[in-house]
């Protein structure tokens, strides 16, 4: 059965009559148009039976609605809005109960609020966390989520988008009582009570949270106090501000000067941006292999001392380690630079002695390859190791070139990979895929790469998309201070756009000095076209990747979106325009790729690349 097929919202009655509204929305309940609608007619049908006496709003899966469908941000509002279904729910004359369990994030938790109380299961989180999409709770968040815990705990909610668990939701007068088990029947009990007990309370009439007008505005005070002097993201602010107007305004102007604020915001280039770097890291994990079956990983070796860097990471992972170097000065120096990282880490506390301790023993120095045999993946710090790490393993365990690609002809070709773990910064690595390398290594190197805390970015080729892309934009900015413009100049236009490490070079001078605004188009449009030809030759799958490769590998900010994004919003056709005109300067720079008179002739824009087949 299709999704589109497929009853988004069931409704199962009890002898009892309690009417339960069952999400079903895999995979995490989002509240899309169908749901709404689901939940809207639910309603419907509770008003008109009167056998109905209270309802139960739960969901099947793995989560209560983990929030909003974000796809339809942007996109034409189909009623009913969620706002407005919140409002239904809250006004129900029979009791509506919330069974929280899995996530109640953004829009899930919205419309929990506006039930009449909420049963969360021991294991749920809680949270708003539309700051990160530099949004804020537009369903009615803003105002009912500090009547029930005050401005502090609201705004600490809203303000750093962090959900908390249901026992903490519970200490703070977020949810009103916590199960172990036996959810859906504590739920239905609940709204029998309250249907025994008369008309329940709506969430806007309730008042603990603003008890103590003068602790509420103090609050207030605090937050916009601790706001960044100078920021981008206009949703903290405004977050504070709808928190206040709950204080100060009636309900329903409250609504409406929340609902007014998130359109604002919902119209930022910022928030088109944060939306954009959300899918990119959603699509990241949607490539050829993504549907192979990762190999386990016990004991990883690491051969060569160049290699030691990456030891720590792998103990603190929790793998076994064998570090292999044949000459044994360097062995002794790669395991005292070890233990000098560890040790470092232990008077910085973020180590313990015990943890240390474990991690040493799980560390096994070796001069000879044979001890190869009993890992499952070996780590090359030197090409010149793989025909004896190939001689010493077993078919099917992964050898991954350290920084380079992969590629091996013969029977062991499926197995060889290139990792790219230590250049990019904590964030992000590359898993370089070479013709011939099987799905099941592919997917092994992607799972060892997520369980040490990075995002995986598959591509094509050694190199690198973050030092190619950055070369571009650096040699743009070249070009510009070698013709007159101050460099200082350039880099804070650069950093202002939150494009930082560009400017490398030295003054020089030229007849026209560009405006910031564009010399920041010329390194942009660079580095967009840079892009573009990694996209042609197959480097990369989309443009996304390269987006969110900067933003993770090059400290690019997230609000920028990355230089395909701004390329995409601007235009393509005045990407091309430019790049023409500017190619006369320097073609090397600015030679507009194929694959752009391509795109703007099929008049197609980087949705060609949004989803890459999957095995």
């Amino acid at each position: 059965m299709s999704v589109t097929e497929r009853q988004a919202v069931r409704l199962d009655r009890t002898e009892t009559g309690v009417l339960h509204v069952v999400i079903d929305n895999p995979p995490v309940n989002a509240l899309s148009h169908r749901v709404r609608a689901g939940i809207g007619h639910a309603l419907d049908v509770a008003h008109a039976d009167h056998l109905v006496r209270a309802i139960v709003l739960r969901a099947e899966g793995r989560s209560f609605p983990a929030g909003a469908d974000i796809a339809e941000f942007g996109l034409p509002p189909q009623p009913p809005l969620l706002p407005d279904l919140c409002a239904r729910i809250e006004s129900c004359p029979k009791p509506v109960v919330a069974a929280i369990h899995g996530s109640a994030l953004g829009g899930g938790l919205e419309l929990a609020l506006a039930a009449h109380r909420r049963i969360a299961d021991a294991q749920s989180r809680l949270g708003l966390p539309e700051v990160s999409l530099g949004l804020l709770p537009g369903a009615g968040g803003t105002q009912r989520t500090p009547r029930l815990i005050g401005a502090e705990q609201a705004l600490r909610l809203m303000l750093s988008g962090r959900p908390v668990g249901a026992a903490e939701a519970l200490a703070m007068g977020l949810v009103d009582r916590v199960v172990e088990d036996g959810l859906a029947a504590a739920a239905e009990a609940e709204a029998l009570a309250l249907a025994e007990a008369g008309t329940p309370i709506p969430t806007r009439d309730r008042r603990e949270g603003m008890r103590d007008a003068t602790a509420y505005q103090r609050a207030v005070a605090a937050a916009r106090a601790a706001l960044p002097k100078e920021g981008r993201l206009q949703a903290p602010a405004r977050i504070i501000d709808c928190v206040e107007a709950a204080l100060l305004l009636p309900f329903g102007q409250g609504l409406a000067f929340e609902r007014a604020a998130f359109e604002d915001l919902l119209a930022t280039s910022e928030a088109a941006a944060l939306r954009h770097v959300f899918f990119a890291e959603r699509a990241l994990s949607r490539f050829p292999e993504s549907g192979a079956t990762p190999r386990p990983l016990r004991t990883i070796a690491v051969a060569g001392a160049a290699g030691v860097e990456q030891v720590l990471p792998l103990l603190q992972a929790g793998y076994s380690v064998i570090l292999i170097e044949p000459a044994k000065s360097q062995l002794v120096a790669a395991l005292e630079l070890v233990a000098a990282r560890q040790q470092e880490l232990v008077t910085a506390d973020k180590l313990t002695e015990a943890q240390r301790d474990a991690d040493w023993v799980r560390l096994k120095p070796a001069m000879e390859f044979g001890v190869a045999a009993r890992v499952e993946m070996v780590l090359l710090a030197a090409p010149e190791h793989l025909e004896k790490a190939a001689e010493a393993t077993a078919p099917g365990t992964v050898l991954a070139h350290l920084g380079k690609g992969g590629g091996l002809d013969g029977p062991r070709g499926a197995d060889v990979l290139g990792l790219t773990l230590g250049t990019l910064g904590p964030r992000l690595a590359e898993v370089i895929v070479a013709p011939g390398c099987a799905p099941e290594t592919v997917a092994t190197a992607v799972a060892l790469v997520r369980h040490l805390g990075r995002s995986a970015l598959r591509v094509a080729a050694p190199g690198g998309v973050v030092p190619r892309v950055l070369a571009a934009g650096r040699g743009a900015a070249a070009w510009l201070v070698e013709r007159g413009m101050d460099a200082g100049e350039l880099s804070a236009a650069l950093q202002a756009e939150g494009l930082p490490g560009l400017v490398r070079a030295a003054p020089g001078r030229m007849p026209r000095r560009p405006q910031a605004e564009e010399a920041l188009a010329r390194c942009l449009s660079a580095m967009a076209a840079e892009g573009l030809r990694l996209i042609a030759r197959g480097v990369v799958a989309r443009p996304s990747d390269i987006d969110l490769a900067m933003i993770l590998g090059a400290g690019f900010a997230r609000w920028q979106g990355g230089p395909m994004h701004w390329a995409e919003r601007r235009g393509l056709l005045i990407l091309r325009r430019d790049l023409r005109a500017w190619s006369a300067d320097s073609a090397d720079l600015w030679q507009p790729p194929p694959l752009l008179d391509d795109l703007v002739s099929a008049g197609n824009g980087f949705q060609t690349f949004a989803r890459p087949s999957a095995a």
